[in-house]
């Protein structure tokens, strides 16, 4: 079940840019320590503004703001979210440079410093062990590791999760979105389960499951007529039909076998792709087809002569 670092982005992205689930995600994820003494009715999102110039350039994560309970003052405390879906042993670095970045565009701002809190989501399937940024000097003098920044952050292993522990969310989406990130590599297990993520899914807002289904069903190798079936009976018919998974899947895979030869080459992959999909349905006609894919119906029938 491959699938690229964008779409993992895109989709992690639009359900942690969700206020409801991000509230969800840190009142189960943080420790208990952070997420007690958080008043969660204050979460917002912050502009990409809040990031320096450099770092906006390279960094695709997430970051709320959050206050304190019983504060006096405006004080605020920072949560910013780093996904990975494979192994990354110099990561510390990368969260050091988002923790530093934030806090000099905080002075930037002539705003009083604030906690920045990381959290670091990992759903790949190698095994990744915690460690910081003073672990990284194996072979440093004992006394010259007091020059070393030192910082903690969240450690959010999807793998390290059993799916019982998840499926216990109250936020069934959020329980469904992370089960799916969890098991993205297994098709079987997606294809298992999928009446059971459909419907959990189905309890958030139209434009969350529509990401949701476009992210299920773009690791599915092979969209047959039970699958199909399935979505259209668990899924709201204004949220996305079978008609649009078969567009979208043969457009992302179309475009990703032409990408080496160039846009124009992908765009035409993408509709062939679409085509052959829709063809394989059996129950469009080739002027619907062609209506479907935006291509002369010449286009269609010269596909579909190979498969008679």
């Amino acid at each position: 079940m491959g699938r690229n670092a964008n779409l993992h982005d895109n989709f992690i992205r639009s359900i942690l840019s969700n206020k409801k689930v991000a509230v969800d995600y840190f009142k189960n994820y943080l420790p208990a320590t952070v997420s007690k003494k958080l008043n969660f009715s204050t979460l917002t999102q912050l502009p990409d503004t809040y990031l320096s110039d450099a770092l906006k350039k390279t960094m695709s994560d997430i970051v709320y703001s959050c206050r304190r309970k019983g504060s006096k003052k405006h004080i605020k405390v920072s949560l910013l979210i780093e996904h990975k879906s494979y192994p990354d042993q110099y990561t510390p670095v990368q969260i050091g440079g988002y923790i530093f970045s934030a806090l000099q565009k905080q002075l930037a701002n002539k705003e009083p410093l604030s906690l920045v809190i990381p959290v670091l989501l990992y759903h790949g399937k190698g095994r990744w062990q915690y460690r910081t940024l003073a672990d990284l000097f194996e072979e440093t003098d004992p006394e010259w590791k007091q020059y070393i920044p030192g910082f903690e952050f969240v450690y959010n292993n999807l793998g390290a999760l059993n799916d019982a522990e998840v499926e216990r969310l109250n936020n069934k989406f959020l329980a469904a979105s992370l089960l799916t990130l969890k098991h993205a590599a297994e098709q079987q297990w997606i294809i298992h389960n999928v009446v059971k993520l459909l419907l959990w899914a189905a309890e958030s807002s139209p434009e969350l499951q529509k990401g949701f289904i476009i992210y299920l069903y773009s690791g599915v190798e092979e969209i047959d007529e039970k699958l199909l079936n399935l979505l259209q009976e668990t899924t709201k018919k204004d949220v996305m039909s079978a008609l649009d998974i078969y567009i979208e899947k043969g457009r992302k895979k179309g475009l990703e076998e032409g990408r080496k030869s160039g846009i124009e080459e992908g765009m035409e992959k993408g509709k062939e792709q679409v085509v052959k999909n829709l063809l394989a349905a059996g129950k469009f006609s080739v002027a619907e087809i062609a209506g479907f894919a935006g291509v002369p119906e010449a286009f269609v029938k010269k596909l579909r002569a190979p498969l008679k």
